[in-house]
């Protein structure tokens, strides 16, 4: 191999690196106060709300269920979603999170859930509200 066809292979691949690095996607930081995409109502907790990106299009949801909800009734969307660490307030695919149930509004009894990347941290507050944790795709058959 020549000095010019090693320099070429070098370009090339630091090109592939730098496209690929730019292309990722990445959430955006969910406020208080911002709107859920699927049911227009404030985010009052972002500890507990999920974010779904579609190409350049980010919608913010109130919380996991919220979100599952969304993708139930649109099954043909294929987007990159996000739901926040209760314990860390990271975001991490719905997939490595565990799910605790718990009451958002005690008036009304509605409920959502509540994501945690450790098990013993979903544990811990499954004994405090008396329920058992449940993976991601348990959360969207509740939502079918």
């Amino acid at each position: 191999m020549t000095a010019m066809t090693a320099a070429r292979m070098a370009c090339l691949g630091l090109a592939t690196l730098v496209t690929l690095s730019c292309s990722s996607v990445a959430p955006v930081k969910v406020e208080v106060g911002d709107q859920c995409f699927r049911c227009r109502r404030s985010i009052s907790n972002e500890r507990v709300a999920g974010e779904m990106i579609d190409g350049q299009f980010i919608s913010k949801f109130r919380g996991p269920g919220c979100m599952a909800k969304y993708l139930a009734a649109h099954p043909d969307e294929k987007p990159t979603i996000f739901v926040t660490d209760y314990a860390s307030g990271k975001f991490m695919p719905p997939q490595k999170a565990f799910y605790v149930p718990e009451v958002v509004d005690p008036n009304t009894g509605e409920t959502d859930y509540r994501a945690y990347r450790q098990q013993p941290d979903a544990a811990a507050f499954a004994a405090e509200v008396h329920a058992t944790p449940i993976p991601w795709d348990a959360v969207l058959e509740t939502a079918r």
